[in-house]
């Protein structure tokens, strides 16, 4: 089958294929988070799927008192409760990180005042939280919290959007910021977090970061890798043609 060639209406069919698909396992609910705690949520969220990330967010706040018994505990403490995510002492160690830093700036963990700053002086500000703070987790705050345009990119989510053939197959760490620009202006702020979740799970379910599962995928028609993968010949191109 030839594959869409306009970035925008590829990424819109990849929504709602992959909508059919996952629509219940992520489903949106109005998260009450605030925006520390959808930081911390961003943490755990980063590379894995809402699943995986909401047990283990759930199961940080029930196992610790508070955020200040999670600043003073170990690394090690605190990964224990984060296992089995990925990576989980990397996290565990930003997490804690995050939580000394706000503590020593403000003597308290509260970030409110940002939310009534404009989005760039919010997102600023959150960036100075640097090795905790990624460009992930602030796209996620500004997109979840801030109430902003904004997609997180993490790598799980680019080694989609190479395969498909949106961005380019090498990325630039230094270049991220106009990346994530691209990304944004092909989809639209109201569909951005789901879009959000349900590349996660595509990336967890078919397109996995060794061997992408293909012949499975039901985006293997229209993915360049897929229909390369699956037939051995390169796609052919077109333009599909907007329905609305």
């Amino acid at each position: 089958m030839p594959v869409i060639t306009n970035k925008q209406q590829m990424l819109q069919h990849v929504q709602n294929v992959l909508h059919k698909k996952f629509a219940e396992a992520v489903e949106a609910v109005p998260s009450n988070r605030t925006l520390l705690e959808e930081l911390i949520y961003a943490i755990c969220r980063e590379n894995t799927t809402p699943a995986e990330a909401l047990a283990a967010y759930q199961r940080l706040v029930q196992s610790f008192i508070d955020w200040n018994e999670i600043r003073v505990s170990t690394v090690a403490e605190v990964a224990e409760v984060l296992h089995p995510l990925p990576a989980a002492g990397i996290r565990a160690r930003r997490i804690i990180g995050l939580l000394q830093k706000v503590f020593e700036e403000r003597y308290s963990f509260s970030l409110e005042e940002l939310e009534k700053k404009g989005l760039k002086q919010a997102a600023k500000q959150l960036s100075r939280y640097k090795n905790d703070v990624t460009d992930y987790t602030v796209a996620w705050a500004v997109q979840r919290s801030l109430n902003g345009h904004a997609i997180p990119l993490d790598d799980a989510t680019l080694r989609v959007l190479k395969r498909l053939g949106i961005i380019e197959e090498e990325v630039d760490p230094e270049q991220m910021e106009s990346i994530r620009g691209t990304v944004e202006h092909l989809v639209t702020k109201a569909r951005g977090p789901e879009f959000t979740d349900l590349i996660s799970q595509l990336a967890h379910e078919w397109c996995v970061e060794s061997t992408p599962l293909c012949s499975q995928c039901p985006l293997r028609g229209d993915c360049p890798t897929g229909v390369q993968n699956t037939t051995g010949r390169k796609a052919e191109t077109r333009t599909r043609k907007n329905r609305s």
